[in-house]
C-alpha cells in the first residue's frame, strides 16, 4: 500500500506541474531505467532507493516525476558471450522543459546511481512530447 500511495503522490505532483508545461513545444519526456541488482549479489534496498529519490532526484526535479516498479533484462554489449541478466527494475519518468539545466540534472542522476550502486549503465530514453490536459 505504501508503494501505491507513493506512486499516486508522484503522479499528482506531475499532473499539478503539468499546467506550467501545457501546450509547450519544448517539453521532453525522459525515461530512466534503474536495475536494482548489486555487483556483490545483493539488491538496492527500499531505504537506499528512497534516499536516492529524496537526495538526488527530487532536488533536480522538484516539480515531480513518476516511479514505476518493473522487471527487465539486458546483456552487456561489450562482452561477446554476455549472459542475459534479469532483475527487478525501477523506472523514473520525468516530463520537463528541454533545457541544459534539465539535461545536466539527468546526467547527474545517472552518474550518481552508477557510482553509488556499482552499475554499468542506466538505460535512458527521451522523446519530444506535448502536454495536454
Amino acid at each position: 500500500m505504501r508503494h501505491f500511495s507513493f506512486i499516486i503522490a508522484l503522479v499528482v505532483a506531475l499532473i499539478g506541474g503539468g499546467n506550467a508545461l501545457a501546450g509547450s513545444n519544448d517539453v521532453v519526456e525522459t525515461t530512466l531505467y534503474f536495475g536494482l541488482d548489486l555487483p556483490d549479489g545483493g539488491t538496492v534496498s527500499e531505504e537506499q532507493w528512497s534516499g536516492f529519490l529524496a537526495d538526488v532526484v527530487t532536488p533536480r526535479f522538484p516539480d515531480g516525476f513518476t516511479v514505476l516498479d518493473a522487471y527487465g533484462q539486458w546483456r552487456d554489449p561489450e562482452l561477446a558471450d554476455a549472459p542475459v541478466i534479469r532483475e527487478e527494475t525501477r523506472i523514473i519518468i520525468i516530463v520537463h522543459p528541454e533545457t541544459s539545466a534539465a539535461e545536466g540534472g539527468i546526467g547527474e542522476i545517472k552518474s550518481f546511481y552508477k557510482t553509488s550502486f556499482g552499475q554499468k549503465s542506466v538505460f535512458h530514453t527521451q522523446t519530444q512530447v506535448r502536454v495536454v490536459e
